[in-house]
């Protein structure tokens, strides 16, 4: 799987640009000149969703109604021309979706388009990953998986706004403007995808947890479950704040040394040290390392082809030995890396001496 060329029409700063990739292509360029968008772009094409934006139409250039992200790419053999429409959900006045697809010029569904281009990004708020907030580390699960599973991507969606009118119902009956019976739909369908929501970042983590790396690394995951039963004891509880407090909009993993020795309570036991309070901060980059590998091989497992792996400004922000790490990926993946220091090229090149290069 490899993305050939991309187009961008009225996307943030570009009006219009194009861009050709070989097998390792660098975009050179100071901040604000556009390098994260290149990368936002091709993202897009492979998620459907933006890594930088809260909602869709902020990728739209401003004062434009559509935006347009076209891209050709090469999966077994055959080559595919994708394209995704961007609006603001009004054009020239009639209500339209704020995305839609096309494969070949033919208009698809999002299930239909999704898994044509599987993409691996990598940031530097990536690398507070271990330290960071629980929301940071389930961005990193739902991104990880909505790529490669449209039931995941689907579940997540309907779960989200199963939440959102959840929440409004639980405020509501805490004013007495609407009796409890109103939440039992809703309930049920928090439970329903909430489930397969755990179900599936269960399968991812477990996954990771067989990955061998340089650091011995584990990872536990901490779901706030969701069931009918959890449902109903937290329902009081729920009303009284006015907001759901169970979920998989809760849960959390932690990245751990397996099996440390540590003393508790006056009792010597085996425990599972966390990074984020047992680890260095060379071993904490580590782990994102750790787990942004595990993202491309779970990637690469569920799809049957490496996916492209983009790098937005991440190199300055490593150690020799991170680095060394983040090259010898390039030599398996396709990848686009960005970065506002022409002198890392040197360094990259000694690894992948026939790279593309750009500059804006």
């Amino acid at each position: 799987m490899q993305i050939r060329r991309l187009s961008v029409h009225q996307v943030r700063n570009f009006s219009a640009k194009s861009w050709q990739f070989g097998r390792v292509t660098v975009i050179v360029g100071a901040n604000g000149s556009g390098k994260t968008t290149l990368l936002e772009a091709v993202a897009l094409l492979g998620t459907a969703q933006s890594f930088r934006a809260g909602k869709i139409a902020e990728v739209i250039r401003l004062g434009q109604e559509l935006g347009r992200i076209s891209g050709e790419i090469e999966t077994d053999g055959e080559v595919l021309s994708l394209e995704l429409l961007l609006t603001r959900g009004l054009v020239q006045g009639q209500r339209t979706q704020s995305r839609l697809f096309s494969v070949n010029g033919v208009r698809r569904r999002k299930a239909d388009f999704l898994g044509n281009l599987a993409v691996v990004v990598f940031r530097p708020e990536d690398l507070r990953l271990i330290e960071g907030s629980p929301a940071r580390r389930r961005e990193y699960l739902d991104l990880a998986l909505s790529g490669v599973d449209f039931s995941y991507a689907e579940a997540l969606t309907q779960y989200e706004k199963a939440l959102k009118t959840r929440n409004r119902l639980l405020q509501l009956i805490q004013e007495g403007r609407q009796p409890q019976t109103t939440l039992t739909y809703w309930n049920q369908l928090l439970w329903k995808h909430g489930e397969v929501i755990q179900l599936k970042r269960r399968d991812f983590l477990a996954f990771l947890n067989q990955i061998g790396f340089a650091l011995e690394l584990g990872v536990r995951y901490e779901p706030s479950i969701i069931s009918e039963q959890h449902l109903n004891d937290h329902l009081e509880k729920e009303i009284l704040v006015g907001h759901s407090l169970i979920g998989p909009h809760k849960d959390d993993f932690v990245v751990h040394f397996p099996g440390s020795q540590m003393h508790l309570t006056g009792e010597l036991a085996t425990e599972a040290l966390a990074l984020s309070a047992y680890g260095s901060r060379g071993q904490q980059r580590l782990a994102v390392l750790w787990l942004k590998l595990g993202e491309l091989l779970f990637a690469e497992t569920k799809l049957a082809q490496a996916p492209v792996l983009l790098l937005d400004d991440v190199m300055s922000e490593l150690d020799s030995q991170s680095r060394a790490v983040v090259l010898g990926w390039l030599k398996k993946y396709q990848s686009v890396l960005t970065t506002a220091e022409a002198e890392i090229l040197p360094e990259i090149k000694t690894q992948v001496p026939d790279l593309v290069e750009y500059r804006l």
